[in-house]
């Protein structure tokens, strides 16, 4: 795959390891043993479009489900810490009822990795940097495109380089992840239906 060429000789090892995961054991799109009280990550490359997007839009979901929500955070493997939400990714996630302006990007920490029950990642590339440095958090892992089977892929490619349409049209992907996420998290607490809006 063209991505595996920028990665580094112990990213690509990582990439491959958890491609070879893959293979022996079936991954879930949703780990069985997450609950909504659990601590969620996400994580992309730098932390202004797509893990910014997936927070918000959890966060928006969730908010629908009386249910106790956990910890919801994203976090960006190359990140710069403070740096504000690409406006296009702004614009895309007011189209979808969430703000991003005081979004702040922050980079991807070990106490952000203990603390998370299970981290989504976007794409190969995220989940290689990711395990490459924390490969302690192998069994916990998962790709935020995995959990919408119908789009065919589990990748959520990186839109930075795109259009402001590229970006709107990953930000209504991550959209429907991210309620199928919040939707399944709440059935398991016994909540199926989303709580009216007044």
């Amino acid at each position: 795959m063209r991505e595996s060429f920028s990665l580094s000789g112990g990213e690509r090892l990582a990439h491959l390891r958890a491609a070879a995961r893959r293979l022996v054991r079936r991954q879930t799109p949703i780990p069985t043993s997450l609950q909504a009280g659990h601590s969620i990550l996400f994580v992309c490359y730098g932390n202004i479009i797509r893990s910014a997007l997936a927070e918000a839009l959890l966060r928006r979901h969730a908010a629908g489900h009386e249910v106790p929500w956990g910890q919801i955070r994203s976090a960006g493997v190359a990140a710069k810490g403070g740096r504000s939400a690409d406006p296009r990714a702004v614009a895309a996630a007011t189209a979808l009822g969430v703000d991003l302006t005081l979004h702040r990007a922050q980079p991807l920490s070990p106490e952000l990795i203990a603390g998370a029950d299970a981290i989504f990642v976007m794409d190969r590339l995220n989940e290689a940097q990711l395990l490459a440095r924390f490969p302690e958090a192998s069994g916990k892992v998962f790709r935020l495109g995995a959990v919408t089977e119908a789009d065919g892929s589990d990748v959520i490619a990186d839109p930075y380089t795109g259009s402001e349409a590229d970006v709107a049209a990953v930000a209504s992907r991550i959209d429907r992840a991210t309620q199928s996420l919040a939707s399944e998290l709440a059935r398991r607490a016994g909540t199926n239906a989303p709580r009216a809006r007044a």
